[in-house]
C-alpha cells in the first residue's frame, strides 16, 4: 500500500538480471549455455538470446503468445514442454517470463550476465528511519529491520549480559571469557560497558590468533608439501605475519597488497617479501617422474582460482578450459590472469638477521684460512682458535630457517600462452597480463604485473572485493553470508535480500580504511549480534535459518576454538604468541605413510598445550580432531567450512587426549573449589539447582564405580601422564568431561 494511502502502484516491468536470469540460470543453463548448447540456443549470453536457436527467434517482444520462447514453457511443442525431463515452471516463473516479454524483452548490458548485481558498484544508501523507533537509529539495525518488517517479523529481545560477553569473546579472540571478566562486566552497569569489553577483546593478542585461524582456510596454509609423499616445509613465518597483521589492524588493501605482491614493493621489508608466502602455500608435488614444468602450471592455475575465490568470490577456475558456463569470465580472462604469476620466480628467504649471515661469511672464510694448511702450526692452531671463536658466537643464536617466498623477474613482461582445453601440453595463443573484462579495469596508472593486480583488487571501483570480505566477517559472527555462497558471487550464488546493508558494509568498510577491527565493532555493537538467540514459534516457522536476522547467531564452535576452550577453561592454555608449530597428543600412527620417515613427534611442556592456530598441519594428514569437526586438508582454497554434527564428535569430546588432560585439570579445580566454580569457568554462568544436583549426582556415581574398581580409575587416569591413579581424582575428571561435552559448551549461544 502506498504510504499515503493513495492508489496501489501497477507492478513494474519483470528486471531481467532480478526476475529472468534466475529463472533462465536454474531451469535452463543446464542444456542452454557455454559452447554445446542444445539446439544451439544459448541462454547466457546477450547474443544467444537475441540470435534464437536451431528453431529461429526466441522471442517477439512485446508478443508473449507469438514468442517461442512462452510457448515452450507453456504448451506441447514438438512433444515436449520445457524444461524437458524436469518439473515444468511455476505459473508465478511463466507470468514473470510473459510479463518480461511484454515490456520489451529487454536485456541491459554487453552479456546477459554483465549486470549481475554483485557486478555493479555497491552504493551506500540511507537507511529509512522509523520514527520513535530507537532500534532502527543504528545503520545496521535500521537496514536489517526493513527487510524484517517486509516479511512481518519483528527483532527479538536483548541476550542476557552473561550469553553477551560469551558470544562477542568467541567471535573476537575464539576464546571462553574468563570467570573475573564475567563478573567484571556484570557489575559495570555504566552505558559503555559493552564497548569497553569490545575494545579489550579487539586489543587482545588472541584477536590475531583468531582472525590468523579464519584467513589461513583460505590462504591453504599447511606445514607439508602435500601429494603423496607429503613432505614438511617451513611456513610458519607467514602464519606468523598474518597474525601480526590482524593485530596490528593492518588495513586490507595494504594486507592484500602485501600478500600479492610484497616483493615489488619500493624498498620492500623483510616481512613485505614473507607476505608473499601466500601464494607458495600451493602444493608441491615431489613424486618420480612428475614433469616439472606441468607441476610448475598446475601451480599457477591454483594462484589464479585462489585469487578469484579469495577477493572475487568468483570461480574463475571454471574458466580454465573455456568460458565460463554460467558467468561472463572467458577463457582468455583465465589465461590473462594466470600471465601475472607467469613472470614470477619461487625462491626461499632466509630468516636469519644480517649478523648472523655475516658471522656464517666469517665462519667460511676463516675454515678456508685454516684448510690452506694440513700441517700443525702455529699459524694454522691461530686459524683453528679463530674457527673455534666464531663458531661459538654463531650457535649462541637461534636456528632462525628460512620460508618459501616469491620474486619477481623484472626483465620479463608477464605473458603466457592459452592452454586449449586447459591441457598443458596443447599450447594456444599468446596472451599478456591483464585483470578480467567483466569487471572494471586497472587504475591508470598500475604496472602490468602482481603489483598492478593487486592494486585493482582493492580499488574501490571494483564491486567485488569489500562486498566479498565484509560478507565473510558477517558469515563469521552469524554462521551465515548476508550471501549464503559465500565462494560464489557469480549468477550461480544467492542474491541477497540484505543487498542494502551488504552494500552499506562493503562502502563504509573501504571509507573507513578498510580496517578490520572497526568493521568487527559495527558488526558485534549492532542490536541485531546482541538479540537473544532463543528462537520463538512465529520465528521457527517464518525464519527457520534466520535469513531476516531476527535473533541472534547460535551455532556450534570450530575445531580450533572447540580445543583451545577446553585447554583454556581448564587452565592449562599457553597464551605463547608466534613461533615454529607444535605437535599436540594425537592417536598413535597417524602419520604411518610409505613415503615419508617422519614422525609425530608430540610437544613437550606448554608447547603441547598451544593454541590450535599453531598445530602442525599436514596435508594428507589432518590433525584428527580437527577433520572430526569439519576443518580442511587446506590443500586447496577454502572460503567455508562445512558444518556437521556426528557420533565421531561426542566420541572426540570424550576420548581424545587433549580433552581428557583438560578433564583432569579442570576436575582438579573443581575438586578445589567446588562443581559450582568449574561450572562457572566453563559455561560462564551460575548452574540452577537441577544442574548442580545432576552434577553431584556424576560425580557421586563415578566415584562409587571406582572405589569399588580401583584399576578402572587407574587405567582411565593412565593415558594423562603425571595425574595419579587416585579413585576421587577419576571421578571428579568424569564430571568435568560431562562439562565439556555439553552442547552448551561447545555453541556459541
Amino acid at each position: 500500500m502506498a504510504a499515503g494511502g493513495g492508489a496501489q502502484e501497477k507492478n513494474p516491468a519483470p528486471d531481467y538480471t532480478r526476475d529472468i536470469l534466475p529463472i533462465f540460470k536454474t531451469h535452463c543453463f543446464s542444456c542452454h549455455s557455454g559452447d554445446s548448447a542444445r539446439a544451439d540456443l544459448r541462454l547466457d549470453t546477450k547474443a544467444g538470446i537475441e540470435k534464437g536457436g536451431a528453431s529461429g527467434p526466441l522471442v517477439k517482444p512485446g508478443d508473449p503468445k507469438a514468442s517461442l520462447l512462452y510457448r515452450r514453457i507453456t504448451s506441447d511443442v514438438d512433444g515436449a514442454v520445457m524444461p524437458m525431463g524436469f518439473a515444468p515452471l511455476s505459473k508465478e516463473k511463466i507470468d514473470a517470463i510473459a510479463a518480461w516479454i511484454a515490456a520489451g524483452a529487454k536485456l541491459t548490458g554487453s552479456g546477459a550476465a554483465s549486470k549481475h548485481w554483485a557486478y555493479e558498484k555497491p552504493v551506500k544508501t540511507k537507511p529509512r528511519v522509523i520514527p520513535h523507533d530507537w532500534w532502527a537509529y543504528y545503520p545496521i539495525d535500521a537496514l536489517t529491520q526493513e527487510v524484517q518488517l517486509k516479511h512481518g517479523v519483528r527483532h527479538s529481545p536483548w541476550a542476557d549480559k552473561t550469553t553477551l560477553i560469551r558470544r562477542v569473546t568467541f567471535d573476537l579472540t575464539g576464546l571462553p571469557p574468563t570467570a573475573d571478566e564475567v563478573q567484571n562486566f556484570l557489575n559495570d552497569n555504566s552505558r559503555s560497558a559493552y564497548e569497553k569489553v569490545i575494545d579489550r577483546l579487539l586489543a587482545s593478542p588472541a584477536y590475531g590468533e583468531r582472525m590468523a585461524a579464519w584467513w589461513l582456510d583460505l590462504a591453504r596454509y599447511a606445514d607439508s608439501n602435500g601429494y603423496e609423499k607429503d613432505a614438511n616445509r617451513t611456513m610458519w613465518p607467514y602464519r606468523d605475519w598474518v597474525i601480526n597483521a590482524f593485530n596490528k589492524d593492518m588495513p586490507f588493501d595494504q594486507f592484500t597488497v602485501e600478500q600479492i605482491a610484497g616483493d615489488l614493493l619500493p624498498a620492500a621489508t623483510r616481512d613485505q617479501i614473507v607476505a608473499t608466502g601466500f601464494h607458495r602455500n600451493t602444493m608441491i608435488n615431489e613424486e618420480g617422474g612428475v614433469d616439472q614444468g606441468e607441476q610448475r602450471w598446475l601451480t599457477l592455475v591454483d594462484r589464479v582460482s585462489t585469487t578469484g575465490t579469495v577477493w572475487l568470490a568468483t570461480t574463475i577456475g571454471c574458466a580454465q578450459c573455456h568460458d565460463h558456463k554460467y558467468d561472463p569470465v572467458t577463457n582468455d580472462d583465465f589465461y590473462r590472469m594466470l600471465a601475472f604469476w607467469e613472470s614470477a620466480e619461487e625462491p626461499t628467504l632466509d630468516l636469519a638477521p644480517q649478523v648472523v649471515k655475516d658471522l656464517r661469511a666469517q665462519l667460511a672464510a676463516a675454515t678456508g684460512e685454516r684448510d690452506k694448511t694440513k700441517e700443525k702450526t702455529p699459524e694454522r692452531d691461530a686459524a683453528q682458535k679463530r674457527v673455534d671463536d666464531i663458531y661459538k658466537t654463531l650457535v649462541a643464536y637461534p636456528d632462525y630457517g628460512t620460508t618459501l617466498v616469491m620474486k619477481e623477474k623484472v626483465w620479463e613482461t608477464p605473458k603466457t600462452n592459452v592452454r586449449i582445453k586447459g591441457t598443458y601440453l596443447a599450447v594456444g595463443k599468446p596472451v599478456t597480463a591483464e585483470t578480467p573484462g567483466f569487471l572494471p579495469p586497472r587504475p591508470k596508472p598500475t604496472p602490468v604485473n602482481r603489483l598492478g593486480l593487486a592494486r585493482w583488487l582493492v580499488s574501490k571501483d571494483n564491486p567485488l572485493t569489500a562486498r566479498v570480505t565484509v560478507n565473510r566477517i558477517w558469515e563469521q559472527a552469524f554462521g551465515v553470508g548476508l550471501v549464503k555462497t559465500s565462494d560464489d558471487f557469480g549468477t550461480q550464488g544467492e542474491r541477497p535480500e540484505q543487498q542494502r546493508l551488504l552494500d552499506w558494509l562493503a562502502v563504509t568498510f573501504m571509507e573507513e580504511g578498510w580496517s578490520f577491527k572497526k568493521l568487527w565493532k559495527w558488526i558485534v555493537g549492532s542490536g541485531t549480534y546482541q538479540q537473544s538467540s532463543v528462537c520463538s514459534t512465529e520465528l521457527r516457522e517464518k525464519d527457520p535459518e534466520n535469513r531476516l536476522l531476527a535473533r541472534g547467531p547460535r551455532f556450534r564452535l570450530s575445531a580450533e576454538a572447540i580445543r583451545d576452550n577446553a585447554l583454556a577453561v581448564s587452565g592449562l592454555l599457553s597464551r605463547k604468541v608466534g613461533g615454529p608449530s607444535v605437535m599436540p597428543d594425537q592417536p598413535p600412527g597417524v602419520w604411518k605413510t610409505p613415503y615419508s620417515g617422519e614422525a609425530w613427534n608430540t610437544s613437550q611442556g606448554e608447547d603441547r598445550y598451544r593454541r590450535s592456530v599453531y598445530t602442525w598441519w599436514k596435508r594428507s594428514s589432518t590433525y584428527p580432531a580437527f577433520m572430526t569437526f569439519d576443518a580442511t586438508s587446506r590443500e586447496t582454497c577454502t572460503a567455508k567450512r562445512v558444518r556437521t554434527n556426528t557420533p565421531l564428535q561426542a566420541l572426540v569430546l570424550l576420548n581424545d587426549d587433549q580433552m581428557l588432560a583438560a578433564a583432569v585439570r579442570l576436575g582438579q579445580v573443581m575438586k578445589q573449589k567446588g562443581i559450582e566454580r568449574g561450572f562457572v569457568q566453563v559455561l560462564a554462568r551460575q548452574p540452577n539447582s537441577a544442574e548442580t544436583r545432576a552434577l553431584v549426582k556424576v560425580y557421586q556415581d563415578a566415584m562409587a564405580r571406582y572405589l569399588a574398581k580401583p584399576e578402572q580409575a587407574t587405567k582411565f587416569l593412565g593415558r594423562e601422564k603425571g595425574s595419579s591413579a587416585d579413585p576421587v581424582d577419576a571421578a571428579w575428571a568424569v564430571t568435568a568431561q560431562v562439562l565439556l561435552n555439553l552442547d552448551e559448551t561447545i555453541t556459541k549461544e
